[in-house]
């Protein structure tokens, strides 16, 4: 007879090991299901205690995981984006609550002295969002798949938006950022087109080698908010 300890080692044995990711469609992997070397979270500084946790994201099953804070927090990858790019990746949530994002094209948020540095992908770059309940207004422009804007401006996003799949089930965003012209694909469909031009100056700048630019992970303040992020790839356009 087994003993307990035997029989989960010849359980391990005949289980096989989860491989890392890799891009079958020639993309560059920034997140792998093992490795976050290239992944830091975001920081809080003078901040009173029920704001000083920015919350984190734990490595489950091949995924990033969110774990809420008492405030938001962003993990951000540290490898620069090109300046133009096609990110893909995918997302799951077990909630309606869920509440998340997709930053694009915001600098190293340690670089502005923000006490909370997650808002500077908020202030300086843009975010694909992941919220079917659209808060806080119920707005198109802040459901899934818009690129949400804090001042509800609309001017200059198109919108044909779908529902997310059910809980529990794999989405797929595909987000395409060329110049200032942001194109978002949900589950193979075109969902916004937004057309930056002047209407933020000084947000979404293109990675340039002197001024890199980065994409991040939103960890919403809330623990009903779950959700989990894998299959992160890029690949640089022209």
């Amino acid at each position: 007879m087994l003993t307990g300890i035997a029989l989960a080692r010849r359980l391990g044995d005949n289980l096989a090991v989860p491989a890392p990711f890799t891009a079958p469609d020639g993309f560059q992997v920034l997140f792998n299901g093992f490795d976050t070397a290239n992944w830091r979270m975001t920081t809080i500084k003078n901040q009173p205690p029920d704001r000083s946790n920015p919350g984190n994201f734990r490595v489950i099953n091949g995924t990033l995981e969110a774990v809420a804070g008492n405030d938001m927090g962003i993990l951000w990858c540290t490898t620069p984006t090109p300046p133009n790019f096609i990110l893909r990746l995918q997302w799951l949530r077990w909630t309606n609550e869920t509440n998340s994002g997709v930053y694009l094209r915001f600098p190293d948020p340690e670089s502005k002295n923000y006490n909370n540095t997650a808002f500077v992908p908020d202030d300086f770059g843009f975010e694909v969002q992941i919220d079917e309940l659209a808060r806080p207004d119920g707005a198109d422009i802040h459901r899934t798949g818009a690129i949400y804007h804090k001042d509800g401006r609309t001017d200059g996003e198109t919108l044909t938006l779908k529902p997310a799949r059910a809980l529990g089930e794999w989405n797929d965003y595909e987000i395409e950022v060329k110049d200032q012209v942001y194109t978002v694909r949900l589950n193979g469909d075109v969902v916004c087109v937004f057309k930056n031009a002047n209407l933020y100056p000084n947000r979404g700048l293109a990675s340039t080698a002197v001024a890199p630019s980065f994409i991040g992970l939103q960890c919403y303040a809330d623990p009903n908010s779950r959700v989990a992020f894998r299959h992160i790839r890029i690949q640089a356009l022209p």
